[in-house]
Parts: structure tokens; C-alpha cells; sequence
């Protein structure tokens, strides 16, 4: 291979990529970093306009970007994140390249040739930084729909107010659907939730975040194996929202607001959409969830003899009605008759490592990796979720693997 134009090739200038760069420049070694967007991309144009935070901003421990401002426990938005992130990356001088796709890496004599939109581009070592949730995943029976009904996925919502007039059908209750589908409620639109298994976070118990539980009752540092089956790692993730303060999400709260919940969209014949009878039995997973995370803490409080309030009414406001009521189970939905025009798919995400060659995968197709680095000399990856523990996916996690990388790639 002719001389590299780079030492260290990092695809991605998401947290994790901008991480492991900051430790690089730290150590003064050479390197690039290259993204198909710009900084932030999947912040900046794969979220809608008032997406604010779902971790607190405490948990924003970026390396040598700890926030430090005076709301802690508030929940960041989307521009203010994207701008924080974009002067993180300023200040230590991050040699990024914005708008350059890579669409394959292969072994080039001792170091790595890598296809971009920008022509190729040779590296000692290259770094996978693109994380797991790289594109939206549709079902099949998407192809079914009838034309005249606008289909988007989640990450390409804005706001209500851009969406065809009528009636939304949102499917899909983890996180991001469960958040989308409260939104457009709000804002006039009549809602309907296909709601699957996903759980449901409180957003505070006994005084304190969940996250801040989760933290320190030692769920954000779980490693893999800890996991009852691998395909765990690629779960939705349980519903709470960061905005207006952040809040708990709740599918009873959303029928008494005037949601039509459904149950697992299963069928499409003509405009009419089948679901399955299994609304209140998802319902109940939601609410096991919930009773669960909530009976961990109180097991953590006793046990560590924390002087904490007891639970509120409002904390506990989420769960089933006292009342004995019953939701309807809608087994078919007629598009034209609902008045249904657009429906968004809040279905989850598919990643793609095929155009490495030689990448070590799993039967998920998924990097195999110790802590990012793999069996193939000179390529690494980071940003992964469940990569080293729990937290390696989210903000606040970043820090403590680029650290262990860059000490292993500089070493290597």
C-alpha cells in the first residue's frame, strides 16, 4: 500500500467517534475523522424538533466535555445538544471531514484502504464508530399500505404540523413511538399506538431519577453475558420521555387522553389494517416492567439503608386504573374510515457491518469485539451498544471506553 494519508481512520462523529478522537489528539496521534452527515449527524437531522434528552444532563460525561451548567437534572434538547456537541469537537480541535460516506474498508498490505464518497482514503487502522442504530427497520407489510397513505419512518418526523392532514397511526411503543405519539396528541391530531411489549420507565421514584438509580444500583455498568439471551442487546428501549422536564410515559394515560391503542399490526388487506388480540396482555409487560424496576429500588433502598422519601401519588400515577375499565380490543382498522393519512414507523433499526471485509461477526451479524478491539490487526470499534457494558451506548458510557481504546490502539 502506497503511504497512508492517515494513521488512525475513525468513521463517525457521533460521541463516540469525537470521544475516541479527543483521546487521540491527547496523545498526539495522527489521525482523521470522517462522517456521512456532520458532527452529530443522527442528533442533528434523526430526531424531531422538540426532542429533548431521555438521560439527565448530568450524565453528559463526554471526555473533556463534562456538563458543568446549573440543570443537572434537566433534560437537554435536540439543537442545544447538537451545539454542545459541535464546541466539544471545536475545542479540542477534532480533524474531522463532514459529508463523507464510507461505503467499504478492506486489508491493503499493512494498514486498511477505505471507499468513501470522497475517494478512497489509506489508514494504518481504522475505527468503526457508526454505532448500532444505523438505519430505520420497516416490517414487510409496509408494501401492503395503499399509496395514498403517507408512510415515514420515525427519524425523518419533524412536527405535527408538517404531516399530511388527518389522522396518524403510529407503530411501534418503545421510546421514541411512545414519545411521538404524545406529541402529535397534543397537538390536535387524532392518534392511534400500535403497542407491542416495550417497558415502561418511571421517570422519578422516591425522589430521585431513574437513571440515577439505574447508576447506582450498578444496571448501567451490567456487561453482556449478564444478559438472559443476546438478542437482548438489541431491545427498544423502555418509554419515558425527557420534555417539559422530562416525565413518565404512559400507555393508560394515553387511552384516558384519547389514543386509540392497538394491539401488534399484523395484516394489510386494501385499506384495512389487522391487528393482533394482544393489546391488554402488551399492556400488562409494559406494567410488569414498570413494577419490577420500581420493587428493585425499594429492595436497594432497604438494603443500603437510604433515608428516602416514600412514593408519591404522582410517581405512582402511571399504572392501571383503581376503576375496573376495559380498552377495546380493535382487531382491523379501516384507513379510509379512521381517517388514517399518514403512519410512522417507530419499528426499531437495522445495522449493517457487511462492507467491512474481514469483520469478525456474530450470528446477529454484530462485531465481535473485546472492549472494540477485534482479531483483525488494526481495526477496532467503538460506540457499540452493549459493546463493553450496558452504558457503552449512551452518553454516559463514552468516556470510559474511549479511554480503554485509545490506550490500546496507541499500545498496538
Amino acid at each position: 500500500m502506497a503511504e497512508p494519508d492517515t494513521e488512525i481512520l475513525v468513521i463517525g462523529a457521533g460521541q463516540a467517534g469525537l470521544g475516541l478522537s479527543y483521546y487521540l489528539s491527547q496523545a498526539g496521534v495522527d489521525h482523521q475523522v470522517i462522517d456521512k452527515g456532520r458532527i452529530g449527524n443522527a442528533w442533528r437531522s434523526e430526531r424531531w424538533d422538540s426532542f429533548c434528552l431521555v438521560t439527565p444532563n448530568w450524565s453528559i460525561q463526554l471526555p473533556g466535555a463534562v456538563y458543568d451548567g446549573d440543570d443537572p437534572d434537566a433534560f437537554m434538547p435536540r439543537d442545544e445538544f447538537v451545539a454542545f456537541m459541535e464546541n466539544w469537537a471545536r475545542a479540542f480541535g477534532t480533524p474531522v471531514r463532514e459529508n463523507v460516506e464510507a461505503t467499504a474498508a478492506r486489508r491493503a498490505d499493512a494498514g486498511f484502504e477505505v471507499s468513501t464518497s470522497a475517494g478512497p482514503i489509506r489508514a494504518g487502522k481504522v475505527v468503526v464508530a457508526t454505532a448500532t442504530h444505523q438505519k430505520p427497520r420497516r416490517p414487510a407489510l409496509s408494501g401492503d399500505l395503499p399509496g395514498s397513505v403517507t408512510q415515514i419512518d420515525a427519524t425523518a418526523y419533524r412536527n405535527a404540523g408538517l404531516l399530511p392532514d388527518g389522522a396518524v397511526l403510529v407503530v411501534g411503543s418503545g421510546q421514541t413511538g411512545a414519545q411521538i405519539a404524545e406529541e402529535l396528541n397534543q397537538a390536535g391530531r387524532k392518534t392511534y399506538l400500535s403497542v407491542g411489549g416495550t417497558g415502561r420507565l418511571i421517570r422519578r421514584y422516591r425522589g430521585r431519577d431513574c437513571i440515577a438509580w439505574q447508576k447506582d444500583m450498578g444496571l448501567l455498568d451490567r456487561t453482556p453475558d449478564m444478559l438472559e439471551d443476546p438478542a437482548h442487546r438489541f431491545r427498544g428501549d423502555p418509554h419515558v420521555s425527557g420534555k417539559n422536564g422530562g416525565h413518565t410515559l404512559s400507555l393508560h394515560d394515553f387511552h384516558r387522553d384519547g389514543i386509540t391503542l392497538l394491539g401488534h399490526l399484523v395484516g394489510v388487506e386494501g385499506r384495512a389494517l389487522r391487528f393482533e388480540d394482544d393489546l391488554r396482555a402488551n399492556m400488562a409487560k409494559t406494567d410488569a416492567y414498570a413494577d419490577a424496576f420500581m420493587a428493585s429500588i425499594d429492595r436497594h433502598i432497604d438494603l443500603s439503608g437510604l433515608d428516602t422519601p416514600p412514593p408519591t401519588p404522582e410517581e405512582l400515577s402511571g399504572g392501571p386504573p383503581n376503576d375496573d375499565w376495559t380498552i377495546p380490543s380493535i382487531r382491523s382498522l379501516d384507513l379510509g374510515s379512521a381517517g388514517v393519512s399518514t403512519v410512522i414507523w417507530a419499528t426499531g433499526f437495522k445495522f449493517d457491518f457487511s462492507w467491512i471485509e474481514g469483520a469478525v461477526l456474530d450470528s446477529f451479524g454484530y462485531p465481535v469485539t473485546d472492549r472494540g478491539v477485534t482479531e483483525v490487526p488494526g481495526l477496532y470499534f467503538t460506540g457499540l451498544n452493549w459493546m463493553h457494558k450496558r452504558k457503552s451506548g449512551i452518553l454516559y458510557g463514552v468516556d470510559e471506553d474511549a479511554a480503554y481504546l485509545a490506550e490500546r490502539i496507541v499500545e498496538g
